[in-house]
Parts: structure tokens; sequence; C-alpha cells
């Protein structure tokens, strides 16, 4: 749920993109979100957008009424900010994750899988940061997700190459058009992303239980590229 149609549009892309996890739907309104989830027999998380128009239901009763008719889904907010008073609603809400959108980026399955599989809450630095300060009695509880970076090991042409072709699906002839370049020296960018992404870079306790081996090389690379990096 996001009631910014841009910001929706992106998580949905990133969640359907991901072959470990699919959408349902989407919602822009929390009385949207709430029917949605009575309308389907099994949801397994459920990402809930906390800065929302503040003319609707007020977040700690929606969070609440969640948790309440829906005690088995795990919940994911995300937020712009670590330190506002949702922070707060939400950990009397016992959600399973609160994530910085700037930090988890592309990240979000995993983040989303790190919630719905491990015990405690999953949240990004500055949001850990935040409970350090003034939520000690969490620290036990909570599980840091490092902010996503891209592999540096990835080029400009390489990254943007990657981009057209596997995230946005742009056929290779499409993709040359768009960049500029022949379509080989696409494939070729493509072919070099692929043999960069499973370096020691990303985090593979991020993969939880997918089999890589049955994914096509295009699913595979985009596992890889989503994982946040190992701890530094």
């Amino acid at each position: 749920m996001d009631d910014d149609f841009y910001a929706q549009k992106w998580n949905t892309a990133l969640v359907m993109r991901d072959p470990r996890s699919t959408v349902i739907g989407e919602a822009d309104s929390p009385i949207e979100l709430l029917n949605l989830l009575k309308s389907e027999d099994t949801v397994h998380a459920v990402i809930v957008d906390v800065e929302y128009s503040k003319d609707r239901i007020p977040l700690p009763d929606l969070l609440g009424q969640i948790k309440s008719d829906f005690p088995s889904t795990t919940v994911v907010c995300l937020s712009q900010y670590s330190h506002s008073d949702h922070l707060q609603v939400a950990l009397d809400a016992q959600v399973c994750a609160f994530l910085v959108k700037r930090e988890v980026s592309m990240a979000m399955v995993p983040a989303m899988l790190n919630a719905h599989f491990s015990d405690g809450i999953a949240v990004t630095p500055s949001v850990a940061a935040e409970i350090e300060t003034n939520y000690t009695h969490l620290l036990k509880t909570i599980h840091t997700i490092p902010v996503w970076e891209p592999n540096p090991r990835l080029t400009p042409q390489v990254m943007r190459s990657f981009w057209l072709r596997v995230f946005f699906g742009m056929r290779a002839s499409l993709a040359a058009e768009e960049m500029g370049v022949e379509t080989a020296t696409v494939e070729r960018y493509v072919n070099q992303a692929y043999s960069v992404l499973p370096d020691d870079w990303a985090d593979d306790d991020y993969l939880f239980d997918v089999d890589l081996d049955k994914l096509s090389p295009e699913d595979q690379a985009f596992v890889w590229f989503t994982l946040p990096p190992r701890s530094k």
C-alpha cells in the first residue's frame, strides 16, 4: 500500500520481478488494503507505506487491525524517515520490519523475506541507530539490513545494460538502440554482469530458500543484484 502512485508501482515491480515473490494486489489507501486482505485466502506479507494522507484511517488503527485480523501476515513498514512518530507506532504494533526507503532501495524482497523468516524486527541502519538511542530494550530483537548498494564491479555501461535487459525486460536489440551501441555489445555487457554478481559482494544469507540452480541466468542475476552487501 502506498498513496504515491509511482512509489507503489516501483515496489510492485521489484516484488513481481523477483522469482521468490509475487504480488496479489495493490492498494492506495488503508480501506482498500483492508478490503484486499479480506478477499484473499492467504497473504504472507504486506508492505505498508506509513506516510499516507492524514485524512484516512490513523496508522495505529490500521496496523492494529492488520495484526488483529491477519496475525500470521508479515507486516513491513516503509518510511522516508527513521525518527518519526511512525516508528513508535510501528514498534507498538509489533510489526516485522521498519525500513527507510532510501536505505532498503533494491533490497525490498530480501528485507521482506528476512522479516518473514526471522524472529525479531528487520530494520535499516538509521532505524537501528534510532532504536539504539531511544528503544534500548529492543536492541536484542532487531536485525539490521545493510544499506543496499550496487556491486562496485558493475561499470556504468554494464549497469545500464543490466537494467534495460534484466529489470525492464527489454530485448537486446531495443536496449542497444536505447544505449546507442551494437546488440552484441549489450549482450556482452549483460554477460559481464552475470559473471560479476555472484562474487563475494552480496550477502548470500539473504537468499533464504531459493534454489538458484532452478532459475534462469537472468533470474539468478536479478536475485544477486538485489541482495544487500556483506557487512563491512
